[in-house]
């Protein structure tokens, strides 16, 4: 109570008048009270106040500030408000307006909070601390009136009884092909697990706990999958090896087999709060949220990455870009690896905890955008999930005493602003005995790829039971999809996604030829311009691939052929044949390639794949392959 006493007697010098001197007495009495921290009989007399004069202003206002200190907002604001109702603009009164203004706010009602906290700002000193707060929530109200006036057009579906099947489940994630559905659920006796379901002829199977390796008696959620469905990291709190309340742990699934969880280490995890955790499409990339010191507020968001030696870096802050003095939590990364989700209290927003977009590349964000009403609203919202066509959104929301999964369409506004990714899966398997295979899985841009750079914007294997792969390639450029194994020669797809905009799906085999004599393999991404043999910049990748191939198998002899389509004269088609194939014996010699183990050679149009009856035949006919001799 003697929180409440200083409170309260911090307002003993406000000028007092009453009318009725009965009254009066009443209410000296209950200052009196305060002063010798006597709760019970001031409430009282300040009670007996207002019943012997109605219109005792300032006995109501100090029944406000009783009530606001003890936390019952119900009375606090029917006694501040009658105290404004009975002397309005009273400068006196600023805290009445304050916390009026502040609650009105909290449930949405932003033309009214932003008068009343329009009202204290104006009666408070320039040096009040509280002048930043009130700021802040007026810019609050403001965005939210012009939020409420572009209201988008948002539906959401509750997931219905067989995915909420306890009181409480929450934190939904997708694998990229928006077949399996992993989240968090809650029993009644407090324990936190992670449950699976699969999409089957559109439909949602029941839940399954994830593994008996993975939920424990531990509370283990929030969770986060790679696209392919094969890295999963969680947090679990109060574990045995944990290096304090809540860390971060990872396991692997191989065939249907998920591994026992480890502790990331301490380069993630800290002494402090580490949780809700989202992993980039190939699973090199986490980003979580920590409470951790030397950030910019309390929760901030950080990051770590998969380095080359297969250790996670030390996690690095993302900066004040994204962080603030107040929370940041709950990141997601779409599986297009630039748009970064989180939710945030401390960035302007309707109140509370809103959802925020920022672009990355190079390591750089862009200013936080609000996503806008009426997904973001008066209340908190958090754990958002986008598929990775950009087309269906998951949450959980609070539903009276429990807590449920919604779905619900993005809106046109946010979808648009959303790069649509492609999703391309298959199997690997041995092209001589058909068992499926481990094998290392690139993704290169080679729109921008240097020569004799190449970075992967993926990396990722085959399951090393079912060969099964899963990769993720964004709209906007053109990509080298690079499958390989020791003892093979790799298999290289390309894929032109440079001018489209909606999302799509392919199923591609991959057959691994095992380095032998008479081997043919055409190289899919080596490109000259038309009629030209110069080798185009998106070629590099490819090449290296291959001068990497050579260097590790020094003993291997190989032959470059040219070929090209029918059209045109035989002898133009085979000097161009010859030449091209020449610039890529070139190109590898240039990088260290044993003269001795290359030869280049054209076959002009002499050696088609498929007949020269239509462009898209005449195309795949005009190639480079390697052949091991």
């Amino acid at each position: 109570m003697q929180r409440i006493f200083i409170v309260l007697f911090f307002f003993l010098s406000i000028n007092i008048f009453a009318q009725n001197p009965k009254a009066k007495d009443f209410y000296d009495k209950a200052l009196k009270n305060l002063a010798e921290r006597k709760s019970a009989e001031a409430n009282e007399n300040f009670f007996k106040a207002i019943k012997t004069d109605s219109t005792y202003s300032d006995a109501f206002f100090k029944l406000g500030q009783f009530y606001e200190s003890t936390r019952n907002q119900e009375n606090a604001l029917k006694f501040y408000g009658k105290a404004i109702e009975l002397k309005p603009n009273e400068l006196t009164f600023t805290q009445a307006y304050t916390y009026i203004g502040t609650r009105l706010m909290r449930v949405g009602n932003y033309e009214k909070a932003k008068q009343y906290l329009s009202f204290s700002l104006k009666n408070s000193s320039p040096n009040s601390p509280i002048v930043k707060q009130l700021t802040k929530q007026i810019e609050q109200c403001s965005f939210g009136i012009e939020a409420q006036k572009k209201s988008m057009n948002f539906s959401s579906v509750e997931m219905g009884n067989t995915i909420n099947f306890k009181n409480k489940q929450y934190f939904p994630v997708l694998t990229a092909d928006n077949e399996t559905l992993i989240f968090t659920a809650r029993s009644d006796d407090g324990d936190e697990n992670l449950y699976t379901s699969q999409l089957k002829e559109g439909n949602w199977t029941e839940p399954k706990s994830i593994s008996s390796k993975i939920n424990s008696p531990y509370n283990e959620g929030t969770c986060s999958i790679s696209a392919d469905g094969h890295t999963l990291v969680f947090t679990s709190c109060d574990g045995k090896d944990t290096f304090g309340s809540c860390d971060l742990y990872i396991s692997k699934k191989v065939g249907e087999e998920w591994s026992t969880p480890q502790n990331l280490g301490e380069k993630i995890n800290s002494p402090f709060w580490d949780a809700q955790p989202s992993l980039s499409n190939d699973g090199r990339i986490l980003y979580f949220s920590s409470e951790r010191p030397k950030g910019y507020g309390r929760k901030d968001l950080w990051m770590s990455e998969l380095g080359e030696n297969e250790n996670w870096t030390k996690a690095t802050n993302l900066g004040n870009t994204i962080n603030t003095l107040n929370d940041e939590i709950s990141p997601f990364i779409h599986a297009n690896g630039h748009t970064l989700f989180f939710a945030s209290d401390g960035l302007i927003g309707m109140g509370g905890l809103d959802l925020f977009m920022t672009e990355q590349k190079s390591g750089i964000y862009t200013k936080p955008e609000n996503l806008g009403y009426p997904i973001n609203t008066y209340e908190d919202q958090v754990a958002l999930f986008i598929t990775s066509d950009g087309k269906k959104g998951y949450y959980s929301s609070d539903i009276k005493s429990s807590v449920k999964l919604f779905q619900f369409d993005i809106p046109k506004e946010l979808s648009d602003k959303i790069i649509r990714v492609n999703v391309v899966k298959g199997i690997v398997r041995d092209a001589q005995t058909k068992k499926n295979i481990s094998a290392e899985i690139e993704l290169v841009d080679l729109k921008t790829n240097q020569a004799g750079a190449t970075v992967a914007l993926q990396k990722i294997k085959s399951d090393s039971l079912s060969g099964e792969y899963t990769a993720v390639l964004p709209n906007g450029s053109q990509y080298g999809l690079f499958v390989s194994k020791n003892n093979y020669f790799f298999k290289s797809l390309t894929f032109d996604f440079s001018e489209k905009t909606d999302a799509g799906g392919k199923t591609i085999n991959v057959l691994l030829e095992p380095i032998r004599k008479d081997v043919k393999e055409v190289l899919n991404n080596i490109f000259f311009d038309s009629g030209k043999f110069d080798l185009r910049s998106e070629s590099f990748a490819e090449l290296d691939k291959l001068q990497k191939l050579l260097k590790q198998n020094p003993t291997l002899k190989v032959e470059i052929s040219g070929h090209t389509d029918n059209v045109g004269k035989d002898s133009e088609n085979q000097i161009l044949s010859e030449k091209r194939a020449l610039a890529v014996v070139n190109y590898l010699l240039n990088n260290g390639t044993n003269v001795l183990n290359i030869r280049s050679i054209g076959y002009g149009s002499s050696k088609p794949m498929l007949p020269n009856d239509s462009e898209e035949n005449r195309q795949i006919n005009r190639r480079i392959e390697m052949k091991i001799l």
